[in-house]
Parts: structure tokens; C-alpha cells; sequence
């Protein structure tokens, strides 16, 4: 499977701890660059949810993931591959340019 950064997978984030984002077929979006994601066998993603509250920078509305698609942001992590599921599709250059900004106000970067 080719990782692009910008598709969409679902993911299982068991098990979670505490307040970390959880669920066995979470959708999340690649954010780890295309050449490094062939290189390693763990990518970045953030994961979406249709439930949580937009709280930009930290939660950003991404609607081209869905209507109510909001990117938790604080909850970037990196992720093995085989925790990846099916692919569920890919985000708007608008959006990925949002969520990228937003995670460089969430870094300080």
C-alpha cells in the first residue's frame, strides 16, 4: 500500500489511552511526506472526526472529508502502517493547506 500525504485511511488507534483519540476504523489524514512515508514503516496522521467542535488552530473544519469532517489537529501522531485500513479518499489542496497551517500554529513552527 502507497501512502500519500493528503489521503485518507481509516485507522485503528487501539488500543488509546486517557484522552487520546480512539476507535478501531478511525479515518485519519496523511500528513507525512509522500517519500518518507515509502521509506519508514510508520506514517503522520491526524485524525478526523464528525463530532467534535471547530477550535481552529487546534480542531479545523475540513469539508472536502465530509460535511462535518473536523481535523483534531492536537492529536497528530505517528502510526504503523498495518494499523491501516481502507482507503477512504483524499482532501482539497485548501484544506490540506489549512491543516498544515494549523499544525505549524499547534507546533510553534
Amino acid at each position: 500500500m502507497e501512502f500519500k500525504r493528503g489521503q485518507i485511511y481509516r485507522f485503528n488507534l487501539e488500543p488509546a489511552r486517557g484522552s487520546e483519540q480512539q476507535g478501531v476504523a478511525r479515518p485519519c489524514v496523511v500528513l507525512s511526506l509522500t517519500p518518507f512515508n515509502k521509506q519508514f514503516r510508520t506514517i503522520g496522521v491526524v485524525p478526523l472526526s464528525s463530532s467534535a467542535k471547530v477550535y481552529e488552530p487546534v480542531s479545523i473544519a475540513v469539508p472536502s472529508a465530509g460535511e462535518t469532517s473536523v481535523a483534531l489537529v492536537y492529536q497528530y501522531r505517528t502510526a504503523d502502517k498495518t494499523r491501516a485500513g481502507k482507503y477512504v479518499g483524499e482532501i482539497a489542496p485548501s484544506d490540506m493547506a489549512r491543516l498544515e497551517n494549523a499544525l505549524r500554529q499547534y507546533l510553534g513552527l
